[in-house]
Protein backbone atom coordinates (compact mmCIF):
# COMPACT_ATOMS: atom_id res chain seq x y z
CA UNK A 1 0.00 0.00 0.00
CA UNK A 2 1.24 3.41 -0.82
CA UNK A 3 1.74 5.89 1.89
CA UNK A 4 0.21 9.26 1.84
CA UNK A 5 2.29 12.09 2.25
CA UNK A 6 1.07 12.37 5.55
CA UNK A 7 2.10 9.28 6.70
CA UNK A 8 4.86 9.60 5.48
CA UNK A 9 5.87 12.72 7.38
CA UNK A 10 4.55 11.60 10.66
CA UNK A 11 1.95 14.41 9.92
CA UNK A 12 -1.50 13.95 11.56
CA UNK A 13 -4.59 13.57 8.43
CA UNK A 14 -7.59 14.83 9.40
CA UNK A 15 -10.59 13.80 7.20
CA UNK A 16 -14.92 14.82 7.69
CA UNK A 17 -15.85 11.35 8.11
CA UNK A 18 -14.12 8.47 9.13
CA UNK A 19 -15.68 4.54 8.38
CA UNK A 20 -14.26 1.93 9.75
CA UNK A 21 -14.63 -1.48 8.00
CA UNK A 22 -15.07 -2.07 4.31
CA UNK A 23 -17.54 -4.99 4.22
CA UNK A 24 -21.17 -4.53 3.03
CA UNK A 25 -22.13 -1.70 5.23
CA UNK A 26 -18.69 0.30 5.24
CA UNK A 27 -19.04 0.26 1.94
CA UNK A 28 -22.81 1.19 1.64
CA UNK A 29 -22.55 4.39 3.99
CA UNK A 30 -19.97 5.78 2.03
CA UNK A 31 -22.17 5.40 -0.72
CA UNK A 32 -24.74 6.86 0.60
CA UNK A 33 -22.66 9.52 2.50
CA UNK A 34 -21.09 10.32 -1.47
CA UNK A 35 -24.82 10.54 -2.95
CA UNK A 36 -25.56 13.18 -0.25
CA UNK A 37 -22.26 14.90 -1.02
CA UNK A 38 -20.44 14.35 2.28
CA UNK A 39 -16.64 12.96 1.68
CA UNK A 40 -15.73 9.88 3.82
CA UNK A 41 -12.66 7.67 3.92
CA UNK A 42 -13.14 3.68 4.76
CA UNK A 43 -10.13 2.07 6.49
CA UNK A 44 -10.08 -1.71 5.77
CA UNK A 45 -7.82 -4.02 7.76
CA UNK A 46 -7.68 -6.36 4.81
CA UNK A 47 -5.79 -6.05 1.80
CA UNK A 48 -8.32 -6.02 -0.94
CA UNK A 49 -12.25 -6.11 -0.92
CA UNK A 50 -13.75 -9.08 1.10
CA UNK A 51 -16.48 -11.33 0.94
CA UNK A 52 -16.58 -13.91 3.61
CA UNK A 53 -20.01 -15.93 3.58
CA UNK A 54 -20.19 -16.84 -0.22
CA UNK A 55 -23.82 -15.24 -0.23
CA UNK A 56 -26.35 -12.93 0.98
CA UNK A 57 -30.34 -12.93 0.67
CA UNK A 58 -31.77 -9.24 1.05
CA UNK A 59 -35.05 -8.67 1.22
CA UNK A 60 -37.21 -6.28 0.12
CA UNK A 61 -36.34 -3.77 3.09
CA UNK A 62 -32.74 -4.29 1.72
CA UNK A 63 -33.78 -3.74 -2.36
CA UNK A 64 -35.56 -0.41 -1.34
CA UNK A 65 -32.47 0.48 0.25
CA UNK A 66 -29.86 -0.46 -2.66
CA UNK A 67 -32.56 1.95 -4.74
CA UNK A 68 -31.77 5.12 -2.65
CA UNK A 69 -28.26 3.98 -3.31
CA UNK A 70 -28.42 3.66 -7.58
CA UNK A 71 -26.98 -0.17 -7.87
CA UNK A 72 -30.44 -1.84 -7.52
CA UNK A 73 -30.73 -2.73 -11.11
CA UNK A 74 -27.18 -3.49 -11.46
CA UNK A 75 -27.18 -5.69 -8.61
CA UNK A 76 -31.17 -7.44 -10.12
CA UNK A 77 -29.34 -8.39 -12.97
CA UNK A 78 -27.43 -10.78 -11.00
CA UNK A 79 -29.57 -12.70 -9.22
CA UNK A 80 -33.05 -14.42 -9.53
CA UNK A 81 -36.47 -13.36 -7.44
CA UNK A 82 -37.15 -15.69 -5.54
CA UNK A 83 -41.01 -17.20 -5.51
CA UNK A 84 -41.03 -20.08 -2.85
CA UNK A 85 -39.97 -21.77 -0.20
CA UNK A 86 -40.08 -24.70 1.61
CA UNK A 87 -39.30 -26.89 4.75
CA UNK A 88 -38.59 -30.31 4.78
CA UNK A 89 -37.08 -33.18 6.58
CA UNK A 90 -34.65 -34.96 5.46
CA UNK A 91 -35.10 -37.86 3.16
CA UNK A 92 -38.06 -36.34 2.07
CA UNK A 93 -37.79 -36.22 -1.94
CA UNK A 94 -38.19 -32.78 -3.47
CA UNK A 95 -40.97 -31.35 -5.40
CA UNK A 96 -40.37 -27.94 -6.76
CA UNK A 97 -43.64 -28.12 -8.30
CA UNK A 98 -45.96 -28.53 -5.02
CA UNK A 99 -44.12 -25.75 -2.64
CA UNK A 100 -45.85 -24.70 0.71
CA UNK A 101 -44.99 -21.14 0.51
CA UNK A 102 -44.99 -18.42 -2.03
CA UNK A 103 -42.77 -15.33 -1.12
CA UNK A 104 -45.15 -12.21 -0.91
CA UNK A 105 -42.29 -9.76 -1.87
CA UNK A 106 -38.81 -9.22 -3.48
CA UNK A 107 -36.73 -11.48 -1.98
CA UNK A 108 -33.12 -12.41 -3.84
CA UNK A 109 -29.79 -14.39 -2.74
CA UNK A 110 -26.48 -12.41 -4.10
CA UNK A 111 -22.89 -13.43 -4.07
CA UNK A 112 -21.06 -11.09 -1.64
CA UNK A 113 -18.52 -10.45 -3.48
CA UNK A 114 -21.12 -9.03 -6.54
CA UNK A 115 -22.32 -6.77 -3.82
CA UNK A 116 -19.12 -5.41 -2.64
CA UNK A 117 -17.44 -4.67 -5.94
CA UNK A 118 -20.83 -2.94 -6.85
CA UNK A 119 -20.84 -0.64 -4.01
CA UNK A 120 -16.91 -0.11 -4.51
CA UNK A 121 -16.98 0.46 -8.10
CA UNK A 122 -19.39 3.40 -7.39
CA UNK A 123 -17.21 5.20 -4.87
CA UNK A 124 -14.63 8.11 -5.90
CA UNK A 125 -11.30 7.05 -6.51
CA UNK A 126 -9.13 6.73 -3.24
CA UNK A 127 -12.02 6.23 -1.32
CA UNK A 128 -10.88 3.07 0.58
CA UNK A 129 -7.46 2.58 2.42
CA UNK A 130 -6.56 -1.01 2.20
CA UNK A 131 -4.45 -2.99 5.17
CA UNK A 132 -5.36 -0.52 7.31
CA UNK A 133 -5.86 -1.73 10.84
CA UNK A 134 -7.17 0.36 13.53
CA UNK A 135 -5.48 -0.29 16.80
CA UNK A 136 -6.85 2.51 19.29
CA UNK A 137 -9.50 5.05 19.51
CA UNK A 138 -9.61 8.29 21.25
CA UNK A 139 -10.79 11.95 21.78
CA UNK A 140 -9.17 15.10 21.54
CA UNK A 141 -9.50 16.50 24.86
CA UNK A 142 -10.77 20.05 23.71
CA UNK A 143 -12.76 19.59 20.91
CA UNK A 144 -14.05 15.87 21.56
CA UNK A 145 -13.57 15.04 17.98
CA UNK A 146 -12.18 11.01 17.79
CA UNK A 147 -8.70 10.26 16.98
CA UNK A 148 -7.75 6.82 15.04
CA UNK A 149 -4.11 5.22 15.16
CA UNK A 150 -3.66 2.49 13.22
CA UNK A 151 -1.11 -0.52 12.56
CA UNK A 152 0.64 1.08 10.18
CA UNK A 153 1.19 3.86 12.41
CA UNK A 154 -0.28 7.22 11.31
CA UNK A 155 -2.68 9.13 13.20
CA UNK A 156 -6.09 10.36 12.32
CA UNK A 157 -8.25 13.11 13.23
CA UNK A 158 -11.77 13.26 12.28
CA UNK A 159 -15.16 15.12 12.76
CA UNK A 160 -17.30 11.56 12.74
CA UNK A 161 -15.97 8.22 13.16
CA UNK A 162 -18.34 5.36 12.12
CA UNK A 163 -17.65 1.97 13.35
CA UNK A 164 -18.89 -0.65 10.62
CA UNK A 165 -16.29 -3.49 11.59
CA UNK A 166 -18.23 -6.64 12.08
CA UNK A 167 -19.06 -8.32 15.38
CA UNK A 168 -15.79 -8.38 16.75
CA UNK A 169 -15.45 -4.47 16.49
CA UNK A 170 -13.02 -1.58 17.74
CA UNK A 171 -15.18 0.99 17.48
CA UNK A 172 -17.75 -0.47 19.55
CA UNK A 173 -15.03 -2.04 22.06
CA UNK A 174 -14.41 2.09 22.69
CA UNK A 175 -18.10 2.59 23.23
CA UNK A 176 -18.17 0.09 25.74
CA UNK A 177 -20.74 -1.85 23.86
CA UNK A 178 -21.19 -5.74 25.33
CA UNK A 179 -19.00 -8.40 23.56
CA UNK A 180 -20.98 -10.40 21.22
CA UNK A 181 -22.59 -13.62 22.60
CA UNK A 182 -21.96 -17.68 20.69
CA UNK A 183 -24.61 -20.25 20.15
CA UNK A 184 -23.47 -23.31 20.24
CA UNK A 185 -24.16 -23.72 16.32
CA UNK A 186 -21.45 -23.30 13.43
CA UNK A 187 -22.45 -22.40 10.08
CA UNK A 188 -20.31 -23.61 7.09
CA UNK A 189 -21.72 -21.77 3.74
CA UNK A 190 -20.55 -22.02 0.34
CA UNK A 191 -21.13 -21.65 -3.58
CA UNK A 192 -22.03 -24.04 -6.08
CA UNK A 193 -21.95 -23.89 -9.79
CA UNK A 194 -23.40 -26.12 -12.01
CA UNK A 195 -22.49 -25.15 -15.97
CA UNK A 196 -25.12 -26.41 -17.46
CA UNK A 197 -27.79 -25.17 -15.07
CA UNK A 198 -29.34 -26.73 -12.45
CA UNK A 199 -32.75 -28.06 -10.95
CA UNK A 200 -33.50 -25.94 -8.42
CA UNK A 201 -35.27 -23.53 -9.88
CA UNK A 202 -35.34 -19.90 -7.92
CA UNK A 203 -37.06 -21.65 -4.75
CA UNK A 204 -35.44 -21.16 -1.46
CA UNK A 205 -35.47 -24.76 0.62
CA UNK A 206 -34.93 -25.08 4.06
CA UNK A 207 -34.32 -28.68 5.10
CA UNK A 208 -34.32 -29.06 9.41
CA UNK A 209 -32.71 -32.92 10.24
CA UNK A 210 -31.18 -33.83 13.28
CA UNK A 211 -27.96 -31.62 14.54
CA UNK A 212 -27.90 -30.06 11.03
CA UNK A 213 -30.14 -27.23 9.48
CA UNK A 214 -29.29 -27.07 6.00
CA UNK A 215 -30.54 -24.03 3.17
CA UNK A 216 -30.12 -23.51 -0.32
CA UNK A 217 -30.58 -20.73 -2.29
CA UNK A 218 -29.95 -20.09 -6.00
CA UNK A 219 -28.51 -16.95 -6.99
CA UNK A 220 -29.34 -17.41 -11.11
CA UNK A 221 -29.98 -20.39 -13.06
CA UNK A 222 -25.97 -22.03 -12.39
CA UNK A 223 -25.23 -21.28 -8.91
CA UNK A 224 -26.24 -22.03 -5.96
CA UNK A 225 -25.43 -20.86 -2.09
CA UNK A 226 -25.97 -23.04 0.36
CA UNK A 227 -25.24 -22.94 4.65
CA UNK A 228 -25.42 -25.92 6.75
CA UNK A 229 -25.93 -24.73 10.00
CA UNK A 230 -24.39 -27.56 12.60
CA UNK A 231 -25.22 -27.91 16.66
CA UNK A 232 -22.12 -30.19 17.24
CA UNK A 233 -18.99 -31.27 14.99
CA UNK A 234 -17.42 -34.56 15.40
CA UNK A 235 -15.53 -35.81 18.05
CA UNK A 236 -11.43 -34.82 17.37
CA UNK A 237 -12.39 -31.92 14.92
CA UNK A 238 -11.13 -28.23 15.88
CA UNK A 239 -13.83 -26.17 16.15
CA UNK A 240 -12.38 -23.45 14.56
CA UNK A 241 -11.22 -25.00 11.48
CA UNK A 242 -10.24 -23.25 8.71
CA UNK A 243 -9.23 -25.66 6.17
CA UNK A 244 -12.42 -25.51 3.17
CA UNK A 245 -11.93 -28.83 2.46
CA UNK A 246 -12.23 -29.71 5.58
CA UNK A 247 -15.64 -28.55 6.18
CA UNK A 248 -16.69 -29.40 3.11
CA UNK A 249 -15.89 -33.36 4.95
CA UNK A 250 -17.44 -32.18 8.56
CA UNK A 251 -20.80 -31.07 6.77
CA UNK A 252 -21.62 -34.37 4.56
CA UNK A 253 -20.53 -36.12 7.30
CA UNK A 254 -23.82 -34.67 9.08
CA UNK A 255 -25.54 -34.70 5.85
CA UNK A 256 -26.40 -38.76 6.21
CA UNK A 257 -29.77 -39.65 4.49
CA UNK A 258 -30.06 -36.19 2.70
CA UNK A 259 -31.27 -36.95 -0.89
CA UNK A 260 -28.34 -36.93 -3.18
CA UNK A 261 -29.02 -33.71 -5.49
CA UNK A 262 -28.56 -31.92 -2.13
CA UNK A 263 -25.36 -33.95 -1.43
CA UNK A 264 -24.45 -32.90 -4.87
CA UNK A 265 -24.35 -29.12 -3.97
CA UNK A 266 -21.54 -29.81 -1.24
CA UNK A 267 -19.66 -32.50 -2.92
CA UNK A 268 -19.31 -29.70 -6.09
CA UNK A 269 -18.88 -26.79 -4.33
CA UNK A 270 -16.24 -24.06 -5.26
CA UNK A 271 -13.91 -24.70 -2.78
CA UNK A 272 -12.53 -21.63 -2.22
CA UNK A 273 -15.78 -20.16 -1.38
CA UNK A 274 -16.22 -22.36 1.76
CA UNK A 275 -15.89 -20.52 4.86
CA UNK A 276 -16.88 -21.79 8.61
CA UNK A 277 -17.92 -19.60 11.76
CA UNK A 278 -19.90 -19.72 14.48
CA UNK A 279 -22.83 -18.00 14.84
CA UNK A 280 -22.56 -15.04 17.26
CA UNK A 281 -25.02 -11.99 18.38
CA UNK A 282 -25.75 -8.92 20.55
CA UNK A 283 -28.09 -9.93 22.99
CA UNK A 284 -31.54 -8.01 22.21
CA UNK A 285 -31.84 -6.88 26.22
CA UNK A 286 -28.71 -4.96 26.24
CA UNK A 287 -30.49 -3.22 23.37
CA UNK A 288 -32.52 -1.06 25.17
CA UNK A 289 -29.09 0.72 27.10
CA UNK A 290 -26.46 -0.07 25.25
CA UNK A 291 -24.32 3.31 24.54
CA UNK A 292 -24.29 3.25 20.94
CA UNK A 293 -23.14 6.92 20.79
CA UNK A 294 -20.36 8.77 22.35
CA UNK A 295 -19.93 12.37 20.60
CA UNK A 296 -19.19 12.00 17.59
CA UNK A 297 -18.67 8.49 17.25
CA UNK A 298 -21.25 5.93 16.38
CA UNK A 299 -21.12 2.45 15.42
CA UNK A 300 -23.51 0.41 12.23
CA UNK A 301 -24.56 -3.04 10.65
CA UNK A 302 -22.63 -6.30 12.51
CA UNK A 303 -21.17 -3.64 15.20
CA UNK A 304 -24.46 -2.37 16.36
CA UNK A 305 -26.86 -5.27 15.87
CA UNK A 306 -25.17 -8.71 14.80
CA UNK A 307 -28.06 -11.20 14.50
CA UNK A 308 -28.07 -15.13 13.57
CA UNK A 309 -29.08 -15.83 10.18
CA UNK A 310 -32.05 -17.14 11.19
CA UNK A 311 -34.51 -14.30 9.74
CA UNK A 312 -32.27 -13.43 6.47
CA UNK A 313 -32.33 -9.69 7.98
CA UNK A 314 -28.49 -9.10 9.02
CA UNK A 315 -27.54 -7.54 5.31
CA UNK A 316 -30.64 -5.25 4.54
CA UNK A 317 -30.97 -4.07 8.13
CA UNK A 318 -27.62 -3.00 7.05
CA UNK A 319 -28.13 -1.12 3.82
CA UNK A 320 -30.90 0.09 6.37
CA UNK A 321 -28.28 1.88 8.98
CA UNK A 322 -26.39 3.21 5.65
CA UNK A 323 -29.41 5.01 4.41
CA UNK A 324 -30.66 6.68 8.09
CA UNK A 325 -26.60 7.39 9.09
CA UNK A 326 -26.22 9.28 5.55
CA UNK A 327 -29.28 11.07 5.42
CA UNK A 328 -28.95 12.13 9.06
CA UNK A 329 -25.71 13.80 8.76
CA UNK A 330 -26.90 15.50 5.66
CA UNK A 331 -28.45 17.73 7.95
CA UNK A 332 -25.48 18.80 9.67
CA UNK A 333 -22.50 21.51 7.88
CA UNK A 334 -20.39 18.09 7.16
CA UNK A 335 -23.26 17.76 4.49
CA UNK A 336 -25.01 20.09 1.80
CA UNK A 337 -28.25 20.51 4.15
CA UNK A 338 -30.94 22.47 3.62
CA UNK A 339 -29.93 26.27 2.75
CA UNK A 340 -33.05 27.06 4.41
CA UNK A 341 -32.71 25.05 7.49
CA UNK A 342 -29.96 25.85 10.35
CA UNK A 343 -27.13 23.18 10.28
CA UNK A 344 -27.97 20.65 12.88
CA UNK A 345 -24.68 19.30 15.39
CA UNK A 346 -23.25 16.40 14.93
CA UNK A 347 -23.71 14.89 17.87
CA UNK A 348 -27.54 15.39 17.75
CA UNK A 349 -28.05 13.93 14.41
CA UNK A 350 -25.93 11.14 15.64
CA UNK A 351 -28.46 10.43 18.40
CA UNK A 352 -31.29 10.94 16.07
CA UNK A 353 -29.51 8.07 14.25
CA UNK A 354 -29.16 6.13 17.30
CA UNK A 355 -32.84 6.32 18.42
CA UNK A 356 -34.44 5.88 15.25
CA UNK A 357 -32.44 2.65 14.71
CA UNK A 358 -32.19 1.29 18.66
CA UNK A 359 -35.93 0.17 17.99
CA UNK A 360 -36.02 -1.42 14.71
CA UNK A 361 -33.20 -3.10 15.27
CA UNK A 362 -34.61 -4.50 18.52
CA UNK A 363 -37.30 -6.25 17.00
CA UNK A 364 -35.18 -8.03 14.56
CA UNK A 365 -32.60 -9.31 17.13
CA UNK A 366 -35.25 -10.30 19.50
CA UNK A 367 -36.79 -12.64 16.56
CA UNK A 368 -33.82 -13.45 15.63
CA UNK A 369 -32.55 -14.72 18.89
CA UNK A 370 -36.16 -16.01 19.65
CA UNK A 371 -35.56 -18.43 16.27
CA UNK A 372 -32.23 -19.62 17.18
CA UNK A 373 -32.90 -20.61 20.39
CA UNK A 374 -35.78 -22.78 19.03
CA UNK A 375 -32.78 -24.25 16.57
CA UNK A 376 -30.76 -25.17 19.94
CA UNK A 377 -33.48 -25.62 22.48
CA UNK A 378 -33.38 -29.58 23.47
CA UNK A 379 -36.69 -29.59 25.68
CA UNK A 380 -39.61 -29.89 24.07
CA UNK A 381 -41.63 -27.68 26.79
CA UNK A 382 -39.39 -24.82 26.00
CA UNK A 383 -40.18 -24.98 22.09
CA UNK A 384 -43.50 -24.71 22.90
CA UNK A 385 -42.81 -21.57 25.06
CA UNK A 386 -40.54 -19.91 22.18
CA UNK A 387 -43.06 -20.67 19.55
CA UNK A 388 -45.70 -18.81 21.85
CA UNK A 389 -43.80 -15.63 22.29
CA UNK A 390 -43.18 -16.05 18.48
CA UNK A 391 -46.72 -15.66 17.52
CA UNK A 392 -47.29 -13.17 20.79
CA UNK A 393 -44.81 -11.24 19.51
CA UNK A 394 -44.69 -10.85 15.45
CA UNK A 395 -48.10 -12.25 14.39
CA UNK A 396 -47.26 -16.05 14.74
CA UNK A 397 -44.78 -15.51 11.71
CA UNK A 398 -41.43 -17.03 12.60
CA UNK A 399 -40.25 -15.49 9.09
CA UNK A 400 -39.33 -12.27 8.68
CA UNK A 401 -42.36 -11.34 6.27
CA UNK A 402 -43.15 -8.37 8.54
CA UNK A 403 -39.71 -7.08 8.86
CA UNK A 404 -39.49 -7.26 4.87
CA UNK A 405 -42.36 -4.73 4.64
CA UNK A 406 -40.37 -2.10 6.27
CA UNK A 407 -39.26 1.13 5.03
CA UNK A 408 -36.52 3.26 6.10
CA UNK A 409 -37.39 6.50 3.94
CA UNK A 410 -35.63 7.97 1.13
CA UNK A 411 -32.30 9.07 1.12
Amino acid sequence: MALTKEMATGEVEFHGVLIVGGGICGLATALALHIKGIDSLVLEKAESLRATGAGISLKANGWRALEQFKVSEELRELAVPLTGYALLRPPSQIMFDDFPFKCRSECRCVKRSDLVETLARHLPGGSIRFGCQVEEISLDPVTRYPIVSTSNGSTIRAKVLIGCDGANSVVAKFLGLKPVRFLHLWAARGLTTFPEGHSFRNKFLNLVGKGMTFRLVPIDDKTIYFSAIQSRLPKGTLIFIREPALIRQVALQAMQGYPEDILDVVRSCEIESVSLAQICYRAPWNMLLQPFQEGTVTVAGDAMHAMGPFIGQGGSASLEDALVIARCLAETAIGVGDDRKPARSVQEVLRSYVNQRRWRILRLCVQAFLNGQLIVASSKLKKVLLRAVVKVLFKGSATSQWHDEYDCGSL
